[in-house]
């Protein structure tokens, strides 16, 4: 009875443990050029604090190509958790966001949420939660120029 009921716990932590994490898909759409690649970094709390200052904290990174003025990029296995995305078209293929002198970058971004905010934003600003074993967010590039 014990090697049953010790199964059975093992195969319930193992459904439940597999049903823990989701997709999350990211539609860019509208994108006003087919010029170099999207780059993507998806933050968790754990990260949160180097939200747009470190890449090394992002917990999963991808880039994707552009075809049709559009993009979309997808992380599978994602543990259900908060999360926040951040992204940008690195329209020369130089592996980073460039900035004009005074900071502000001049390259198309977005965040998760599409908020807008007075300064850089911060991970609360495009914070969501995957609960459900599929999310799609739709994110706006942005542009001061």
């Amino acid at each position: 009875m014990k090697k049953i009921l010790s199964i059975s716990i093992l195969i319930f932590l193992g459904i439940t443990g597999f049903a823990q994490s989701g997709t999350i898909k990211i539609i860019i759409p509208d994108i006003l050029s087919n010029k170099g690649n999207i780059k993507v970094a998806l933050y968790n709390k754990a990260g949160s604090n180097g939200f747009l200052k470190d890449l090394n904290s992002a917990y999963r990174k991808k880039e994707c190509e552009i075809k049709n003025n559009s993009a979309v990029i997808v992380f599978k296995n994602i543990p259900y958790g908060k999360y926040a995305v951040s992204l940008f078209q690195d329209e020369n293929k130089n592996n980073k966001i460039d900035r004009a002198a005074i900071g502000f970058p001049t390259e198309p971004y977005g965040i998760s949420g599409n908020k807008n905010t007075i300064g850089p934003p911060k991970f609360k600003d495009g914070e969501f939660e995957l609960k459900s074993s599929n999310l799609t967010l739709k994110i706006t590039l942005k542009s001061f120029l």
